[in-house]
């Protein structure tokens, strides 16, 4: 077994990762603005390290998740629900404002990143599934990303999260029950 390496936003983040596992490697993007090199030290740990990307439920978090899983082979994903990463007052959202519950339970569904997928799912399935082009087709996505621990998705991010992790019709139907 490799050594894990967490990807997470900020200095907070980090911080409140280091609280709870305070032996845990951890590399932060400085944010949105991740840098060149920040992806090449990814790319370096990548051939001795499971990187595994652990970034705030919104769209910065989701922008970075992209560009890394663009450029990093061997990555692993952990999402935390939206609603356990608001702050206080409920103007931030982050892992930094996560308890240390939800972040476990977050770390407990780590997917990892199928690069040939055997995943059955197509356009026409999540259609005929009202997952898309319904006007319920967000709240049938939320649930099941919420169950599968994917991450929020629209229906173009959930094809490509379904057919990434690997997640087959079945799956979808079982949890849509």
């Amino acid at each position: 077994m490799r050594p894990k390496v967490f990807v997470v936003e900020g200095r907070n983040d980090l911080n409140r990762m280091k609280r709870i596992f305070p032996d845990v490697d951890v590399v932060t993007t400085n944010g949105s603005a991740i840098n060149a090199e920040s992806v090449e030290l990814l790319k370096e740990l990548d051939a001795t390290h499971d990187i595994i990307l652990f970034l705030d439920p919104d769209h910065a978090g989701e922008r970075i998740r992209r560009l890394l899983s663009k450029e990093v082979k061997n990555i692993f994903h952990a999402f935390l629900d939206k609603e356990a990463a608001y702050s206080k007052n409920g103007k931030k959202i982050g892992i930094e404002h996560a308890s240390e519950k939800d972040i476990l339970n977050a770390l407990k569904d780590i997917k990892i990143v199928s690069h040939e997928t055997k995943s059955d799912i197509t356009h026409t399935f999540l259609f005929d599934m009202k997952l898309t082009g319904n006007k319920d087709s967000k709240i049938l996505r939320e649930k099941l990303s919420k169950e599968l621990k994917i991450g929020y998705v629209n229906g173009k991010t959930l094809y490509q999260r379904l057919r990434m992790f690997d997640i087959s019709q079945k799956d979808v139907i079982e949890v849509l029950k």
